[in-house]
């Protein structure tokens, strides 16, 4: 059996490090983490915060997007990321009935590499597949060896229940991502849970 996970939001919890880009990009803003993270999981985009909230016009909003694009896997703010509570045991015992992947929408291979290995993680995982913005998750995900219906695909996000269903996998939403349970549901995943460390084979 294969599990195939996301990463931010998913394995690490990096909304800190979402937040405080925002907050350096967005120097007038003066939203809490609370609140930030609240209007994410209600599907607010940035784009739609700071149109509504800091009138931004669409030149400052290509502005913001480059330079988000820039910083978001900069090394001072990949070391604000963290493991979710449980996950090094959780894994542990995946591990012991199923081959475990990541597959992430990064832009560079080697900070993925550096930051599982910084947060012990790497070496549960059997495969590190990274779209580098270049291609879909799909394509990667269709390449694991042995792929079979009953294998899972777990994410934190729409995208991720999407492409397990366009390859005909099992689904599981986490809501320890950018969206909440209503917004989740409406995707359709076989199964939603609180954490992926909760996920039980």
């Amino acid at each position: 059996m294969n599990l195939i996970f996301d990463l931010d939001g998913t394995l690490i919890d990096a909304r800190l490090r979402l937040y405080r880009l925002f907050q350096e990009l967005v120097p007038q803003s003066n939203l809490t983490y609370e609140r930030y993270w609240a209007l994410k999981q209600e599907k607010v985009s940035n784009q739609n915060l700071l149109v509504t909230k800091f009138a931004f016009d669409s030149a400052a909003i290509e502005v913001f997007i480059a330079n988000w694009m820039d910083r978001i896997e900069a090394p001072e703010f990949l070391s604000l990321d963290k493991n979710f509570p449980g996950m090094h045991q959780a894994l542990k015992k995946m591990r012991k009935q199923a081959k475990l992947h990541v597959c992430t929408a990064r832009q560079a291979k080697q900070p993925v590499y550096y930051q599982l290995e910084r947060l012990g993680l790497l070496h549960y995982f059997d495969s590190i597949m990274v779209t580098e913005q270049n291609r879909g998750k799909e394509e990667l995900v269709a390449k694991v060896p042995n792929l079979e219906r009953h294998d899972w695909i777990i994410g934190d996000t729409g995208r991720d229940i999407q492409v397990g269903k366009m390859l005909g996998l099992k689904t599981c939403a986490v809501l320890t991502g950018f969206l909440n349970e209503e917004s989740l549901r409406g995707y359709e995943p076989d199964l939603i849970l609180a954490t992926a460390s909760d996920f039980r084979l």
